[in-house]
């Protein structure tokens, strides 16, 4: 009799152990999808935020700009430039706005200077800048890992200047 009751103990302990090991890989595999998930959600979130703040960044700087007349786009060596004109203590200053190897780069130097599009600095990741003017309104297409976003901004004021 004490070696049934010694194999029902070891059955018996068997048996939760077995459950214990079930409930373990049943834990496991939620945690490794639920990774999977939160790493998926958060690429799609990164990529949303950078193309709507590149978008606000742009519309931002444009907006703060003294004037309608003050920001331009134009073509500098085969890139999109919005430029930015500004005046501070009787000299005249320029805020360049363009993409460059991957980035939304701003670039500031004043007016009559030469510039070189390699010194501006990175501001967010953006692969392509287009801009095109019709009056006081600006169209910019942004282009990045997420697509295309496509934003229309209408300057206080005024015309563009081409």
């Amino acid at each position: 009799m004490n070696d049934r009751s010694s194999q029902k103990q070891n059955l018996s302990g068997l048996m939760v152990l077995l459950l214990f090991g079930v409930f373990a890989v049943c834990i496991l595999s939620v945690l490794i999808s639920g990774t999977r998930v939160y790493d998926r959600l958060t690429a799609r979130d990164q990529g949303a935020y950078d193309a709507r703040t590149a978008s606000q960044y742009l519309t931002t700087r444009m907006h703060q700009a003294q004037s309608s007349d003050a920001v331009s786009v134009r073509s500098e060596d085969g890139t999109t430039v919005i430029c930015l004109r500004e005046v501070y203590e009787l000299d005249s200053y320029e805020t360049w706005l363009y993409c460059r190897d991957g980035w939304l780069c701003e670039l500031f130097l004043f007016s009559d200077a030469e510039a070189d599009l390699e010194n501006g600095e990175h501001i967010l990741p953006a692969d392509a800048l287009e801009a095109e003017t019709d009056g006081g309104l600006i169209t910019m297409r942004i282009r990045d890992d997420g697509g295309e976003q496509v934003v229309r901004v209408l300057l206080r004021g005024g015309e563009v200047r081409p």
